[in-house]
C-alpha cells in the first residue's frame, strides 16, 4: 500500500487541474534582462506578474493555481523594476523594453523584461562626525574603531581623527540604512542607551556620485535600572529573573535584551514574552525594564496511537502522556509518558502469516527538569525509564518462526545532569551521568536458555555538544547544525564495560532555488571497547562457539554499545540494522546448520545463521533535495550511503551501500509525516577478508525489489 502512495498523490493532484478562462494566457515564465550585477531574485519575487507553480517543478495548473497575464499588472511592475533598480544606486535606470510572447501552444506566454541600467551612482566620500565624544577605549577594544567598522561604502579604514573617507561603492539605500542602524546598535551594545545617529546622502545624479554623512550623538552611558515582572500567575518570578540574566546597575548592553527574552520564551512556559524598555529620561542615565509576560496552559494530557509495519515486525502501539510547566512550584518541568505496544510475531512485509503469539512491549518514561539550577540559566535534568521490549531481527529465508527463541530485555535506566545554552542559544552544552540495568527475558523459549545470557549493567558519563545554526528546527531551508555524543562507559569501575564511544553528526541546509532546499548530511561513529567485543574480533571469535557462554555473554555488552546501520533514520534503501556485519548470535536458537564465527577459509555462513552483529566504526552520509508539491504536500529525492565495520577506527570507503529514492511529506504542527522508499543500487564492492569476515545476507526485498519503505514522523536529519 505505501508504494502506491506516490502514484495516487500524483493522480489526485492530476484530478486538480485548474480551468484557464476564455481567452486569457497563462504566464510560462517571467526573465528581467540587464540588471546584473544586481541580483534579479528579489526583483523577481516583488513582481505582481508571476511565472505559475509547476507540480513537481514539470506541470502547471496542478494543484496550484495558474498565474494569468494582465496587461495592468505588468504596467505596475515595470515601474516597480525601476524603483527597484534606483533604490540599488541605479538611478537612470530605464524599462527599455516588455516583450509577451506567445508559446507554441497558443495557451501561455513569455515575459520578458529588457532593462538599461545606466552609470551607477557611486559614493564620493563618507562623513562621520560625532566620533570625537566617545571615549578613547572601553577595556582593551576601541569603541570608535567598533563603530568604524560598521561603516560600509568605503575603500579606505577610518581612524579615529578622521571624519571622512573616499568611498567607491555603488550607493544602495538600503546599505545607507542598514549602516546607520549597525552604528546606533554597536553603541548601544556598548553602554549609550541613548544614542542617536543621523544620516544624510547628498546624490548628484548628473554626476554619478554621492556623499553620505552620518552624524553620532551618543549621550551618557546608562545602567539598566529597575526590572518590573507582569503576568505571572503560579509561575514564581524568581525563576525568571534567574533567567533574564540582567540585574539593576549592570551596565546597559542591548544586545541583553534579545538574549533575554529568547532564553525566557525557549523555557516554553509562556504564551507571550515581551521586554520593554524605558528611554524617556537620559538625564538619569539608567533604563528601566518591564517583562511583559502570558502563561500558557502549564498543565496538559496527551494521547495518540500508532503502527509499524516493516520487514522487521508488525505492531502497534498506543501513547498517553502528561505534562507540568510548574511541578511543585519552582517552575520545574516533569514529564511523564507510556507507550504500550502488542508486536503480531511473525507479521512483517515479506511474511504474510498470521500472528503465533503477540509480543507485548512498553516504554515508561519520566523526566524532570529544573531551569535555574546551580545559575541561571542552567538547568537540572533528572531522567528515568523503564523499558520492557523483545530484541527482533529480520528472519532469514529457511527460518522456521515457530523454531524461533526470542529474547528480550527488562532495561532500568536513570540520568542525571545539567545542561546549559551559550551564545544565544546556538550552542547547547549537556553534561550527564547514566547508568542502566539490563536484564533479559524469555519472550518465546524455544530450548534450554543460553548460558552466559545474564544482566548487563552499563555506568557512563556522557558530553553532548550542539551547535544550531539552522533558520527553522521542524523544518530547516538555510544553515548547519553539528552535534557530538561522548561517552566513557566505565570511568570509574561501575558496570560491566568500558569503553570510549564518539558520534560526531554534521548537516548542512541551503536554499539552491525557490523554496527548494538541498540539505547534506555526514556522520561517524567511533567505539573503543577495552574489555569485551572478542566475538567481532576474527583472531578472537574463530575459537569461540557462537553458542558457549562466552560469546553470549559478550554480544549481550556487544548489543547495546555498538552501532547500527539501515533505517528511516539512517540509509533508507535498507531495514533497520541491516547495514554492516552479520553473523551468528549465541542468544538465538542454532539452527540445523552449523553457524560459525569466521569459519575458513573466510566464507560467510549460510542466510539462516545471519542476524546483525553491529560494528566498532561507522560511517554514514546523505543528500537530500527537499521540495514542495502542493500545499502541505512537499516530497524529497535523496541518496543514502553507509558502512559499519567490525574494527576499531577502520573505515571502508569502498563499500557505500548506496541507496538513492524518493519520498513524500506531509506538514503536520509537530514535524512533517513521511513516506520514503530506498532502493539498494550498489550494496557492497569486494571486501578485503583481513578486514571484513562475517558476510552481508539479503536485506530482503518488497515486491520482489531490492528496497525497503519506510513510514516516519520528522525529516530524516
Amino acid at each position: 500500500m505505501a508504494v502506491l502512495g506516490p502514484v495516487a498523490l500524483t493522480a489526485l493532484a492530476m484530478g486538480c487541474r485548474h480551468g484557464v478562462p476564455e481567452g486569457a494566457y497563462v504566464i510560462r515564465s517571467v526573465q528581467v534582462e540587464g540588471v546584473r550585477p544586481v541580483e534579479p531574485e528579489p526583483l523577481l519575487k516583488s513582481l505582481a506578474t508571476a511565472p505559475s507553480p509547476r507540480f513537481l517543478g514539470i506541470w502547471d495548473g496542478l494543484g496550484f493555481d495558474y498565474e494569468i497575464y494582465d496587461e495592468n499588472l505588468l504596467a505596475r511592475d515595470l515601474e516597480r523594476v525601476e524603483r527597484y533598480l534606483r533604490a540599488r544606486g541605479y538611478y537612470e535606470a530605464k524599462v527599455r523594453a516588455a516583450r509577451v510572447i506567445e508559446l507554441e501552444d497558443g495557451r501561455r506566454v513569455r515575459v520578458e523584461i529588457a532593462v538599461t541600467r545606466g552609470q551607477p551612482v557611486r559614493v564620493r566620500r563618507v562623513f562621520v562626525e560625532g566620533i570625537e565624544k566617545l571615549p578613547l577605549s572601553d577595556g582593551n577594544e576601541s569603541i570608535a574603531g567598533e563603530v568604524l567598522r560598521n561603516v560600509q561604502f568605503t575603500d579606505c579604514p577610518l581612524a579615529r581623527d578622521q571624519q571622512s573617507c573616499v568611498g567607491g561603492d555603488v550607493f544602495d539605500e538600503a546599505d545607507f540604512e542598514a549602516t546607520k542602524s549597525a552604528i546606533g546598535d554597536a553603541l548601544a551594545n556598548r553602554g549609550f542607551a541613548f544614542v542617536k545617529v543621523e544620516a544624510t546622502a547628498e546624490v548628484d545624479v548628473a554626476g554619478h556620485v554621492a556623499d553620505v554623512r552620518y552624524l553620532i550623538e551618543p549621550g551618557p552611558r546608562a545602567t539598566f535600572g529597575a526590572i518590573t515582572i507582569e503576568g505571572l500567575e503560579e509561575i514564581p518570578e524568581r525563576k525568571v529573573r534567574a533567567q533574564l540574566a540582567i540585574h539593576p546597575g549592570d551596565p546597559y548592553d542591548k544586545s541583553q535584551l534579545d538574549k533575554a527574552e529568547d532564553q525566557v520564551t525557549a523555557l516554553g512556559r509562556f504564551s507571550m514574552v515581551e521586554v520593554r524598555e524605558d528611554l524617556s529620561h537620559p538625564e538619569r542615565a539608567e533604563v528601566p525594564l518591564t517583562i511583559k509576560l502570558r502563561e500558557s496552559a502549564l498543565r496538559g494530557v496527551r494521547a495518540g496511537v500508532g503502527a509499524r509495519f516493516d520487514v522487521v515486525k508488525t505492531s502497534t502501539h498506543v501513547l498517553g502522556g502528561w505534562d507540568s510547566q510548574n511541578f511543585l512550584g519552582g517552575m520545574r518541568s516533569l514529564r511523564l509518558e507510556d507507550r504500550f505496544g502488542l508486536i503480531y510475531y511473525p507479521l512483517r512485509v515479506g511474511l504474510f502469516e498470521g500472528p503465533i503469539q503477540v509480543l507485548p512491549e512498553n516504554s515508561l518514561v519520566a523526566t524532570l527538569r529544573q531551569p535555574s539550577f546551580i545559575e541561571g540559566r542552567t538547568e537540572g535534568i533528572l531522567r528515568a525509564d523503564v523499558n520492557v521490549y523483545p530484541v527482533l531481527y529480520r528472519l532469514p529465508e529457511g527460518v522456521d518462526p515457530d523454531e524461533e527463541r526470542i529474547i528480550g530485555f527488562l532495561e532500568l535506566r536513570g540520568a542525571a545532569g545539567v545542561e546549559r545554552p551559550f551564545f544565544a542559544r546556538r550552542l547547547t552544552v549537556g553534561v550527564t551521568y547514566n547508568l542502566s540495568e539490563n536484564i533479559p527475558l524469555a519472550y518465546r523459549r524455544v530450548g534450554p536458555d543460553p548460558a552466559g545470557l545474564e544482566r548487563v549493567l552499563v555506568g557512563f558519563p556522557q558530553l553532548v555538544t550542539d551547535l544550531d545554526f539552522r533558520d527553522d528546527r521542524l523544518a530547516p531551508t538555510r544553515g548547519f547544525r553539528f552535534l557530538n555524543t561522548l561517552q566513557v562507559a566505565g570511568a570509574f569501575g561501575e558496570g560491566d564495560v568500558a569503553d570510549v564511544r564518539i558520534q560526531p553528526d554534521a548537516r548542512v541546509f541551503l536554499p539552491v532555488a525557490h523554496q527548494i532546499t538541498l540539505a547534506v548530511r555526514g556522520s561517524i561513529g567511533l567505539l573503543f571497547p577495552r574489555d569485551y567485543g572478542d566475538t567481532l574480533d576474527p583472531a578472537a571469535s574463530a575459537s569461540l562457539d557462537p553458542a558457549s557462554a562466552a560469546a553470549v555473554r559478550d554480544q549481550a555488552k556487544l548489543l547495546f554499545r555498538v552501532f547500527y546501520s539501515g533505517g528511516p533514520n539512517s540509509n533508507r534503501g535498507y531495514p533497520f540494522r541491516g547495514v554492516g556485519p552479520h553473523g551468528p548470535l549465541g542468544f538465538l536458537k542454532p539452527t540445523t546448520v552449523p553457524c560459525e564465527f569466521d569459519p575458513p577459509p573466510y566464507q560467510p555462513n549460510p542466510d539462516v545463521c545471519n542476524r546483525p552483529l553491529g560494528g566498532l566504526t561507522l560511517w554514514e552520509g546523505s543528500l537530500e533535495l527537499r521540495f514542495p508539491i502542493w500545499g502541505k504536500l512537499g516530497a524529497v529525492v535523496f541518496v543514502d550511503a553507509s558502512d559499519l565495520t567490525r574494527r576499531q577506527a577502520t573505515f571502508r570507503p569502498t563499500s557505500p551501500h548506496l541507496s538513492p529514492g524518493a519520498g513524500v511529506r506531509y506538514t503536520t504542527p509537530v514535524g512533517p509525516l513521511r513516506v520514503d522508499v530506498g532502493y539498494r543500487a550498489i550494496r557492497t564492492f569486494a571486501a578485503d577478508p583481513e578486514t571484513e569476515l562475517s558476510g552481508e545476507p539479503d536485506p530482503g526485498r518488497v515486491l520482489g525489489l531490492p528496497m525497503a519503505i519506510h513510514l516516519s514522523l520528522g525529516e530524516a536529519f
